[in-house]
């Protein structure tokens, strides 16, 4: 006889008795149910694991280039200097085809001044420079005396979705003079100055400025955003995990400090390699070590190595002595500012799960996915980046 026989009880006569007879006999096999799919799932991770490493590698191949523009205005007329870094030129640049890149520059920059568009109207190359850097000139025509401006970019975010451009509107007289500062990204890509004489305060919009791009470089930089995960993965105290977290920011904030200022000096082909061992040793460290009392020690070292990752951005950006302390501080500001939004969530969940049966099976499947992925990295910045460069020239 069924479940429902044995009770003696009747649905339709009394519906809580129902239930409860219900729930004791099919929440047995619910529970097994349950628990078999903790199991399952924590042994996917592995397998999401390794399906997202070719995504993961693939959005990693961004370059993140910069390039530099300098705004002058002639009353009805604007001259937008454009300097286009050698990493962007080795893919894309042949200044000898005017046509084809005064189009493209045409679709991708656009100007207007009050509700009427700027077309544009000349361009020219300047011969190679002394940093490598080609310098392009575009001329713009508004049909008025220009008041204000409203600039859109999407230049080279075809290429590079990490590109990011910075732009100085100058004054035409006085060269040293700068009237506004800007940055175009892939999620910044108009900016607006409502006096093309008064721009506000300089000071604020560096700090801006550089702060935005410290918030996009971290939250961009999924080697980095990886290896904050794999440190805090073993967490159980939030006062541990400020402890990782505080180290770093003080390692990466000395070395950033040191390599902006031309102390230190590594090149990239070492770095980005370096930082994709970080990932694999710390996942390693998580599938073996029992205790993680000293692993700030371990995340102040390898902070050092990845300052000197997010120097690269920095190093690419015309900075004048003035702009110096305030590029530094504002750019670092920006790192922590992202570094935040994504620890705090990611901590908050880890400490909640810290008391759960099945977290150990989480944390060992889930370190040896991202040790994978940083393995996957190490080995494509070594061997496979510079071979696709070398293919990439010779097409």
């Amino acid at each position: 006889m069924n479940g429902y026989a044995d009770s003696g009880v009747r649905m339709d006569h009394a519906p809580e008795g129902g239930v409860i007879v219900f729930l004791e006999c099919v929440w047995p096999v619910v529970g097994r149910s349950i628990q078999g799919l903790r199991v399952i799932l924590c042994r996917t991770a592995l397998l999401i694991g390794c399906l997202l490493v070719p995504l993961l590698a693939e959005s990693h191949e961004s370059i993140g280039s910069v390039s530099n523009a300098i705004v002058l205005v002639h009353e009805t007329t604007i001259d937008y200097y454009l300097s286009v870094p050698p990493t962007l030129k080795s893919m894309m640049f042949n200044l000898s085809a005017t046509a084809w890149y005064r189009d493209y520059f045409a679709d991708t920059l656009k100007i207007r001044s009050g509700d009427a568009d700027c077309p544009l109207i000349g361009m020219s190359s300047f011969a190679r420079q002394a940093s490598g850097n080609n310098i392009v000139q575009l001329t713009y025509r508004c049909p008025r005396l220009v008041k204000d401006l409203t600039i859109s970019s999407e230049v080279f975010l075809d290429i590079d979705d990490k590109h990011v451009q910075l732009i100085k509107l100058m004054e035409k007289s006085n060269l040293q003079h700068i009237v506004r500062e800007g940055m175009f990204s892939a999620s910044h890509r108009t900016l607006h100055i409502a006096d093309v004489h008064s721009g506000g305060s300089l000071l604020l919009h560096r700090v801006a400025r550089f702060f935005q791009l410290g918030v996009e470089h971290i939250l961009t930089g999924y080697d980095h955003i990886l290896f904050l995960i794999a440190v805090i993965l073993v967490s159980v105290k939030l006062l541990d995990t400020l402890k990782m977290i505080t180290s770093f920011t003080i390692a990466h904030s000395i070395t950033l400090g040191l390599a902006f200022m031309g102390v230190i000096s590594l090149p990239s082909s070492v770095v980005e390699p370096l930082i994709a061992l970080t990932i694999v040793y710390v996942a390693f460290e998580n599938l073996l070590a029992r205790h993680f009392n000293r692993r700030w020690l371990l995340t102040f070292s390898f902070g050092l190595i990845h300052g000197l990752g997010f120097v690269g951005v920095l190093k690419e950006i015309t900075i004048s002595r003035d702009e110096l302390l305030t590029a530094l501080v504002s750019f670092n500001a920006g790192i922590e500012a992202g570094q935040l939004l994504i620890v705090i969530p990611l901590g908050l969940l880890f400490y909640a799960l810290r008391h759960r049966p099945w977290r150990p099976v989480f944390i060992r499947w889930s370190s040896v996915g991202t040790g994978l992925v940083g393995l996957f990295w190490f080995i494509e910045r070594v061997s496979f980046t510079p071979l696709l460069g070398a293919i990439r020239r010779l097409i």
